[in-house]
């Protein structure tokens, strides 16, 4: 049992904290996309990785969505809210 319980914890860690940067694309996506991928994540409560139009990033969760193109953003420590904006959202990684 102890065994199969930190496999998961390092899967999980790896997920959460070890994003592979050669697998991730230098290109940006349109706003559907974006859209929906963000709409998916509210779905399954998923953890995202946004880069944003300057070149920083954040990972975290969407709660819900504010309006047609805002979002709140809660980051890895479920401490932080942030207000995103479609416009400022260069890609969306899942």
């Amino acid at each position: 049992m102890t065994n199969f319980l930190t496999k998961k914890l390092k899967k999980a860690y790896y997920h959460l904290f070890e994003y592979n940067t050669d697998k991730l694309c230098i290109y940006s996506q349109f706003n559907g996309i974006i859209l929906a991928r963000l709409s998916y994540a509210i779905l399954r409560k998923n953890y995202i990785l946004i880069t944003f139009q300057d070149g920083s990033y954040e990972i975290g969760q969407i709660p819900k969505r504010i309006s047609i193109g805002r979002f709140v953003l809660r980051d890895i420590d479920r401490k932080i809210l942030r207000i995103v904006d479609i416009d400022d959202i260069f890609r969306v990684d899942l």
